[in-house]
């Protein structure tokens, strides 16, 4: 990877995401529960007419699950948490999202900084991190966004 990241955290881990996939950062999210999906999937969310996807990040990493709670009769709001949008690739208009705990900065990382994933990164999925960023006080993890979403 070099190029610029956005980091964002999810159960006190850093993790990144090539810029250029996102689309934009929500800070209000409001989602219908969709019944019988799949358990990584918390929702569908209106976005300006749109209708994106929103998947729980933490429980396709095998972190522990945000814990959503579903009112089948009532949209959901979830409070105190964020959500990244991705752009759609190609000529798909399948947009997709995840909930976040918390949003980071955009860095600029230098490909000699990177390392390949270890077979032990502690706590989370290692197929889907790219890299492994050592920073001054934290690990950057980078997202594999094709492998997390299967787009």
């Amino acid at each position: 990877m070099n190029g610029k990241v956005l980091s964002f955290y999810l159960h006190q881990k850093m993790f990144g995401l090539d810029i250029n996939l996102v689309k934009e950062i929500s800070r209000r999210v409001e989602y219908s529960h969709v019944p019988d999906s799949d358990p990584t999937v918390v929702g569908l969310m209106n976005l300006r007419g749109q209708i994106v996807t929103l998947f729980d990040l933490s429980r396709i990493l095998g972190l522990t699950s945000m814990g959503f709670e579903h009112n089948k009769n009532e949209k959901s709001i979830v409070k105190n948490t964020a959500c990244i949008i991705l752009k759609s690739q190609g000529n798909s208009s399948n947009q997709v999202g995840f909930l976040i705990d918390d949003s980071g900065d955009v860095l600029d990382i230098q490909h000699d900084w990177c390392e390949k994933t270890p077979a032990n990164v502690e706590e989370v999925r290692g197929e889907y991190i790219s890299e492994v960023v050592k920073l001054q006080e934290k690990l950057l993890l980078i997202l594999d966004a094709e492998r997390v979403f299967d787009r």
